[in-house]
């Protein structure tokens, strides 16, 4: 058992890969090279953001540190026990620490299934968690916990609306009573004003339960009210990682840079100006990822180097961990305060 200062969940060199096949004799051809070598640490109580474009390999890693998705390689350490190498038995009893908050809160729930039925399901699968006797009670205060009228617990998905089925989502994944919860884009399908509810109710279920949160989002605005830690997915590697306000404030991978850029301005008018950096082409494909630097072939600081060495993911300039062998902080603040 590991001690209060070890991490809660501890990635390693994870790889996971999934095969390209012929269409004629269906054999392998190659690898979409989803998660390649993706290492972090997260603590009790706190929260990751993970950010990155799409197919950048945010899912992927979600799925594969849940167990959705089998790895090739590399270690998923939970208070210190390889999830990897578990025995089925023990496996099971661990994966209840880990649940999930899937990104569309329509498709995520079982339509034929009452509100009551779909969050105790999980209790069904795995008896012992809380006493049949008490499900219709625990149903109720796990509705009001996450804001919802426990009287509609005899209800049906399609009688709420989207921000009341994510909530619907977020009681189910607190049904088992987990340590860490991922969220997989998990309000990126909700009106901006419901966004806001969501990611308060979810702050104020972490500071009530201890709860730890891989929170992946587009929205940089959003990852940046609910994290701790940010690391910045590119290609399926982590290119720069460090505090909130290391990553906001202080932004030295060129990717980090670019996506900081496009983060729209309130009155931009009255703001400071700022440099705006327009990444050219598509993010390469992760069956054939460039060599050296995977940023490189849109990389206005490319240089041969780039091309021949990958560059690890180290602490370059006394700030944070970024994987670039040219890292530069920026001119001006990445945006205006």
């Amino acid at each position: 058992m590991s001690s209060p200062a070890d991490p809660l969940l501890s990635v390693r060199d994870l790889h996971t890969s999934f095969p390209v096949r012929s269409n004629l004799l269906r054999r392998k051809v190659g690898a979409v090279q989803a998660v390649s070598g993706v290492s972090f640490e997260l603590s009790a109580g706190r929260t990751l953001g993970l950010v990155g474009e799409s197919g950048s390999g945010k899912t992927t890693l979600a799925r594969t540190v849940i167990g959705l998705a089998p790895p090739e390689s590399g270690q998923v350490l939970l208070d210190g026990q390889d999830l990897l190498t578990l025995p089925a038995a023990e496996l099971r009893q661990a994966r209840r620490q880990i649940q999930m908050v899937f990104q569309d809160p329509y498709a995520s729930l079982n339509p034929r299934l009452t509100v009551e039925q779909i969050i105790s399901e999980a209790w069904l699968i795995n008896p012992g968690v809380v006493p049949r006797d008490r499900w219709a009670a625990e149903v109720k205060d796990l509705l009001a916990k996450v804001g919802l009228n426990p009287d509609h617990a005899d209800r049906y998905p399609h009688q709420f609306s989207g921000g009341q089925r994510q909530r619907i989502g977020i009681a189910r994944a607190l049904a088992l009573r987990p340590r860490l919860v991922i969220c997989d884009e998990a309000v990126s399908a909700l009106d901006v004003s419901v966004q806001a509810q969501v990611l308060n109710l979810l702050v104020d279920l972490q500071a009530e339960l201890g709860l730890s949160f891989l929170f992946i989002a587009h929205d940089l605005s959003v990852v940046r009210h609910i994290s701790d830690e940010v690391a910045v997915m590119y290609l399926g590697k982590v290119v720069e990682m460090g505090t909130t306000a290391q990553i906001f404030a202080a932004p030295v991978h060129p990717y980090t840079q670019a996506l900081l850029s496009a983060v729209p301005v309130p009155r931009p008018w009255a703001a400071p100006p700022r440099r705006q950096i327009i990444l050219t082409g598509d993010i390469p494909s992760p069956v054939s990822p460039p060599s050296g630097c995977r940023f490189r072939t849109r990389c206005w600081k490319a240089q041969d180097r780039c091309a021949t060495e990958e560059p690890a993911l180290s602490d370059r300039l006394g700030e944070h961990a970024s994987a670039c062998h040219f890292p530069e902080l920026p001119a001006s603040p990445a945006e205006p305060k």
